[in-house]
């Protein structure tokens, strides 16, 4: 009887993929009052894209004068404190520094340079190489030009994107996990989406964001005009000693063709170098390769050689989407105009977005709202509710869970991680991006069975249930309290 009641409502709105952007439009949606679903195929939200980029917001020289991509960056950055600050996200502004290794290097940045103060980006300085040397002392001394850009920041990817989600569910939006969009068809005036566990769920209008997936959720209803041809990027991070590591972010211009590495610190003090790219499948797992890392690893410290003596913490990878047009796939799609795309019948696809959608993933929500309101005939006066405040669960005076350290590298207690899963975690992976646990020096090694004990405690598993860490691996739980690896 639930499902069937469940099947007869009709949304405003179904939001396909709960990535960044998938989490940015339930929210701006939700500002809106329209009614909205989330579907999301995993177990949590920010799983895919949103969990293994660069995480950088960036400051708006990179893009041409006047064009969506230009002025939707150069806005995010400048109200990236407003929405941190209501989100409650941490995030630093360290500013970044372009750097350039020969003539046709410095010829790109001088570009950049003029580009950016075209485009009113702040505080933007063109610099000798003294200058940047002075600047950021460890770097190498084959630098030979750099553009500084103070309003350059990073953050973590997915805590934006889960503060996202917490606050549109305040809002209102409804979230179904495990559920996969299997088939899209018109009738009786909306969409009918049939899921893998063989519900319908009836829209009148989708929002397509399945990140890596979006050409072939596109494809279920329409021939897509933006094709996805899939990329894995490799990362290392790094635990610098003092004084080791640059204090602003650092960008390459090389003398060969293509980008050179990016180092970037962290919120939480690591530094994070990437990236190293290679062809992949859509459905290819994210896995490292020796020789990635190893030229990660050699690439920073030729960069940086102060990082010889940092220790290196771990590595991993993530799925990257290159967009082209099937009619075209020679053709380099860079802008974010192209990329999203309407049937004219309320369905609405963002395919293909990568750099900058973390820093534009707000502003995005806001444009693909606005669409949505006109699918739906209703009238956009650009007024968004408040994003709430967020939920507090915390009792640091009452709840002695709080005294208890579980995660010794980041001193994350048993109370925090108790919290991530009132907050939705369901999985060791999930209580990661929530809290920082199993970040530091040991990965996990120390906590991560404790955690997986406190999530099965949390969630009432029953002997012999399964526990999921998110990754591909798995740990069967009795309820003497022991665990074995499956």
């Amino acid at each position: 009887m639930k499902a069937e009641r469940e099947e007869a409502v009709v949304w405003d709105a179904a939001v396909i993929g709960g990535g960044l952007l998938g989490c940015f439009c339930a929210l701006n949606l939700s500002r809106c009052s329209v009614k909205t679903v989330l579907l999301e195929k995993r177990e949590d939200v920010c799983t895919g894209i949103s969990r293994a980029n660069t995480a950088v917001i960036y400051p708006g020289y990179d893009n041409r004068p006047g064009s969506m991509k230009t002025n939707l960056t150069l806005k995010a950055n400048r109200e990236l404190d407003e929405l941190c600050r209501k989100l409650e996200v941490p995030y630093l502004r360290c500013g970044s520094l372009l750097v350039s290794f020969g003539p046709g290097s410095d010829q790109t940045v001088r570009k950049k340079y003029r580009q950016g103060m075209e485009n009113g980006v702040p505080g933007l300085r063109l610099l000798s190489a003294r200058e940047v040397r002075e600047m950021e002392p460890g770097l190498t001394e084959e630098v030979t030009l750099g553009l500084y850009a103070p309003s350059t920041a990073t953050l973590h990817p997915w805590e934006l994107g889960i503060a996202a989600w917490e606050a549109a569910g305040e809002l209102g939006l409804k979230t179904r996990f495990d559920t996969e969009v299997t088939a899209i068809r018109r009738e009786n005036g909306c969409f009918c989406l049939e899921m893998n566990h063989e519900r319908t769920v009836r829209s009148r209008t989708i929002v397509n964001c399945a990140g890596i997936a979006a050409d072939r959720v596109q494809e279920l209803y329409a021939e897509p005009a933006i094709r996805i041809r899939a990329e894995l990027a490799e990362y290392v991070l790094f635990e610098p000693e003092d004084g080791g590591a640059p204090g602003h972010i650092i960008f390459c211009e090389t003398e060969e063709r293509g980008k050179g590495i990016t180092l970037v610190p962290t919120v939480n003090g690591k530094l994070l170098a990437g990236t190293v790219n290679r062809p992949a499948g859509a459905d290819s797992p994210p896995a490292t390769s020796a020789s990635g890392c190893e030229r990660l690893i050699a690439e920073s410290r030729k960069l940086f050689p102060r990082l010889a003596d940092s220790v290196r913490i771990r590595s991993f990878a993530g799925l990257r989407p290159n967009p082209y047009r099937p009619d075209s796939p020679g053709t380099r799609l860079c802008g974010l105009e192209p990329l999203i795309t309407e049937t004219g019948d309320g369905l609405i696809s963002l395919i293909g977005i990568k750099t900058p959608g973390l820093t534009c993933a707000n502003e995005l929500g806001k444009l693909t709202a606005g669409r949505v309101l006109a699918a739906l005939g209703r009238e956009n006066s650009g007024f968004f509710k408040e994003i709430p405040p967020r939920r507090r669960y915390r009792a640091y005076l009452e709840d002695p869970a709080y005294q208890k350290i579980v995660c010794r590298c980041e001193q994350i207690t048993e109370g925090e991680i108790l919290e991530a899963v009132k907050r939705g975690a369901v999985t060791i992976d999930g209580v990661k991006r929530r809290t920082g646990s199993g970040m530091g020096q040991c990965q996990g090694s120390h906590c991560s069975p404790r955690i997986a004990g406190l999530l099965a405690r949390q969630m009432s598993a029953e002997d012999g249930q399964i526990i999921k860490d998110g990754r591909g691996s798995y740990c069967l739980f009795q309820k003497d309290g022991g665990e074995r690896d499956v």
